[in-house]
């Protein structure tokens, strides 16, 4: 026996309080304008990262292959040119 379809979820979404000008901080920020940042947020961000050591080798390596690959290009030109 084939189960009853359900109905669609309702999320009941409280409404939304107005704001109130009480706090004379969100009229100093739009006076400001959107050129003005406020830095707590990058500082929350950044305050749990973790310092982590990186592997001097790497990018060398990397930059060693960017090189050879571009010195053998060069060289096919050269061969078959």
């Amino acid at each position: 026996m084939p189960e009853a379809k359900k109905g669609l979820a309702r999320i009941q979404v409280p409404p939304k309080a107005p704001r109130s000008s009480k706090t004379g901080g969100d009229d100093a920020s739009q006076e400001r304008g959107p050129d003005v940042i406020d830095a707590r947020g990058v500082h929350m961000l950044m305050s749990k990262a973790i310092p982590t050591k990186r592997d001097p080798i790497v990018p060398l390596v990397g930059l060693l292959l960017a090189f050879s690959v571009i010195s053998l290009i060069v060289q096919m030109l050269i061969a078959f040119g």
